[in-house]
């Protein structure tokens, strides 16, 4: 068994990219990957995020919005719209 090594996790760890499989070492049994290596501080974060997936209760406003007629609507009217130039700041703005 031998570890592909990419260098420092720490020098490659923006969460944007963590599920990346080229951020981390990989082991390879007969030329075949067979698992990723994880650092503990990646697997914190990784655990956090899933554990927050899993565990996300409902909001009571996206169940109306679903049920009824608005969401449709919504879809249509924002796939005809161009795309903001700058939408994170206009969503900070709001």
């Amino acid at each position: 068994m031998s570890v592909n090594s990419i260098g420092s996790i720490e020098s490659v760890f923006p969460t944007a990219q963590l599920w990346k499989r080229e951020r981390f070492p990989m082991l390879y049994e007969a030329g075949e990957p067979t698992a990723v290596l994880v650092d503990v501080a990646s697997f914190a974060q990784i655990e956090l995020m899933l554990d927050n997936l899993l565990h996300c209760e409902l909001e009571p406003e996206d169940a109306l919005l679903a049920q009824s007629d608005a969401l449709p609507k919504l879809l249509a009217r924002a796939q005809t719209e161009p795309p903001a130039a700058n939408w994170q700041q206009e969503l900070d703005e709001l």
